[in-house]
């Protein structure tokens, strides 16, 4: 007898200790995993007339068998059975089905059967894959599987559950949500996916899906920002016309956009509750000075203020350019990286731990337990999906109230943002620094790379520099074709034997990797063949041209993060796409590249196109996987639900106790007392 929807799926029949291991590499352990597997499209299996059908298309014929059925064997285990079906419009076609010969007994001379397969127009044959049943569902659903895992099995499965387990399904959207909306319950939502009778059934249960998951993700992010903002936090105390003096100082006038996020932020820090801000804006927009600028107001205040980035690369070019910018602070400013000396990292960590330096710029290596602060106040976060949520909550555990801005260089729409980061405050800078220049970006095959070497050597007779990045470093077996690193270097060093070419990959000691970005950066070395490291942050003015290789291997939205590590100086820069896609999505990814140059279109493409994980950093983000709903086709019902989840909690109490209870089932970890 059923329960609860944690039961093992083993009580299910047919459901063997294989079939649980199999399940198992799917996710799917208990009845509830089952239920929320959902199909990814479905096989319409309606009836429709010959003629609309195309070749080679998988479709429903109907007719009536005019001979009798013939099995013929052929080979080990072969089989052929064959007959004649004719229409309802009386035109005769053949019906094949292979390797199924106890199917005969299925089906009989003079029989009305409906027959499910691949039409074959050059032959006038349906290659039979099911003889269907009156009861049979005109859709059938395909679920994801694995190997030993039968579709049939999948779907009886579910069937069973849904017919033992349905009763105890609970409803996940309160109840006057549900009648606002004109949503069905969450058990028949479920029905309605998994058994659809008719394409409207199925369109409503998809609604409240979508809308479930979204309304889910929205309570907890909501119910973790209102408890986040129960609790105090440091609040920053500065002079603001101190700041002011440093901002007059700087060798350029911020922009607009950049004023405002600078204010923003500077609010935040004197607010009663830790701040928890994200500042976006596309490559080159100028979010590093903002971030610069809140560390200074952190130290006026009299706090400790860190900068955390994923590569030791970019912490130096920090760091470097921190002191340029503000010399008076630059004896307070420590750099912490793996690549110093043991000797230097002792003085280093008691400097920090006595509050002798106030600003510290480094790598993961500051979240080691060897590093104590003094007084931190101010934590920022360069490229935030680099980093995964616990090595965030280290530094939170160890320093309570401690403010926190995280930037990204993949920039969505400000709705969106407020969507998908809603328990953060969100600062966005569209404008881009007057004085950039425009990046040319083309897309050239493989057969084409001579025609490039051309322009590459007009660029090097300049006296300008080239990136060339690869996706990997070395051959795989999955990934053969694609040139490595040293293989690029070879034939580059034949091409062009009067430059200085050198190579920057993830598998090089940190000091080497250290040396080859510093010859590029004084322009010993003309061309870098690179992987992604130089993806993030990288900055070399005299650097106009990015050769991509293999570009349909990387997403959009980093494929314009390579692209805008060239437009820094004041001369016309390049963007080189070399690839050959072989899917029609493929090319058309490749060919948003070349049309748009607008960061914030550019990731909202690469989201329709992958999902928020792949894009944003669902694994080092926390954010979730939704099983329908995805935030650019469904923005609309996204935006809903984050206004509803705000109306909820700022009226919970008026709620009735069954929709209470429904909002605190969603997350026993943000249950609240409101």
């Amino acid at each position: 007898m059923p329960t609860t929807l944690n039961d093992s799926i083993a009580v299910l029949k047919g459901i063997g200790p294989k079939s649980v291991q199999a399940f198992a590499q799917l996710g799917v352990v208990t009845i509830a995993d089952l239920l929320y597997h959902l199909p990814f499209r479905f096989n319409d299996i309606q009836e429709r007339p010959l003629a609309s059908i195309l070749d080679q298309e998988k479709v429903t014929l109907k007719g009536r068998v005019i001979t009798p059925p013939v099995v013929s064997y052929f080979g080990r285990r072969r089989s052929r059975l064959s007959f004649r079906l004719e229409l309802e419009d009386h035109q005769v076609i053949q019906v094949v089905f292979f390797n199924q010969p106890y199917l005969n007994k299925q089906v009989a001379l003079n029989d009305e059967k409906s027959i499910y397969g691949k039409w074959d127009q050059t032959r006038q044959t349906l290659m039979g894959m099911k003889v269907l049943k009156e009861t049979d569902n005109i859709f059938q659903p395909v679920y994801s599987a694995t190997k030993g895992l039968r579709q049939s099995l999948i779907v009886q499965a579910i069937s069973q559950a849904l017919a033992e387990y349905g009763p105890l399904i609970p409803e996940a959207v309160p109840s006057f949500l549900n009648e606002r909306h004109q949503l069905m319950s969450s058990r028949a939502a479920l029905q309605g996916i998994h058994q659809p009778q008719s394409y409207k059934q199925y369109e409503a249960a998809r609604r409240k899906i979508i809308y479930q998951e979204f309304f889910d993700y929205q309570w907890q992010l909501q119910t973790a920002s209102f408890n986040h903002r129960q609790d105090k936090g440091l609040q920053v105390h500065y002079d603001v016309e101190v700041l002011k003096v440093f901002i007059k100082e700087l060798p350029f006038e911020l922009t607009s956009d950049q004023k405002k996020a600078v204010n923003e932020i500077c609010l935040d820090l004197l607010a009663p509750y830790a701040m928890r801000r994200m500042l976006q804006g596309d490559v080159g927009s100028g979010k590093t000075i903002v971030a610069f600028l809140a560390m200074v107001a952190g130290v006026i205040g009299g706090y400790q203020v860190a900068l955390m980035v994923p590569t030791e690369i970019l912490a130096k070019q920090h760091y470097q350019n921190f002191c340029n910018l503000f010399p008076d602070l630059e004896d307070q400013t420590g750099l912490l990286i793996s690549q110093i000396s043991s000797k230097e990292k002792n003085e280093l960590q008691l400097g920090i731990k006595k509050g002798f330096h106030q600003v510290i710029i480094g790598t993961h290596a500051l979240i080691q337990d060897a590093v104590s602060f003094h007084k931190l106040g101010l934590l920022v976060i360069d490229e935030q999906h680099r980093f995964g949520v616990d090595q965030r909550q280290l530094l939170l555990d160890q320093n309570p109230g401690l403010n926190i801005l995280q930037m990204t260089a993949t920039p969505i729409p400000r709705s969106l943002a407020l969507s998908i980061y809603g328990d953060m405050s969100v600062s966005t800078i569209q404008s881009l620094p007057s004085g950039r220049q425009p990046i040319q970006t083309r897309l050239v095959s493989e057969k084409q790379v001579d025609k490039l070497y051309l322009h590459m050597q007009e660029i090097l007779a300049k006296e300008q520099q080239i990136y060339y990045v690869l996706p990997i470093i070395d051959q795989s077996e999955h990934l053969d074709q694609v040139e490595n690193v040293l293989n690029v270097k070879a034939k580059l060093d034949q091409v062009f034997p009067d430059y200085q070419i050198e190579i920057l990959h993830g598998q090089m000691a940190k000091d080497q990797q250290a040396r080859a970005m510093a010859a590029f950066k004084a322009n010993e070395a003309q061309v870098l063949v690179a992987t992604t490291m130089v993806e993030v942050g990288v900055d070399v003015p005299n650097a106009t041209m990015m050769i991509i290789q293999s570009a349909e291997r990387f997403g959009l939205a980093q494929l314009h993060q390579l692209r805008g590590r060239v437009g820094r100086g004041n001369q016309p820069s390049f963007c080189y796409l070399i690839g050959n896609p072989t899917t029609e999505q493929g090319k058309a990814r490749l060919k948003i590249m070349v049309d748009e140059s607008n960061g914030f279109q550019i990731s909202k493409a690469d989201l329709k196109i992958r999902g928020m994980g792949d894009v944003l950093g669902r694994q080092q983000s926390g954010l979730p996987t939704f099983k329908y709903a995805n935030i650019i086709e469904d923005s609309d019902s996204l935006n809903q639900a984050r206004q509803d989840v705000a109306w909820c909690l700022q009226h919970y109490q008026d709620l009735n106790q069954n929709d209470r209870e429904i909002l605190n089932s969603l997350n026993q970890k943000s249950r609240i007392e409101l």
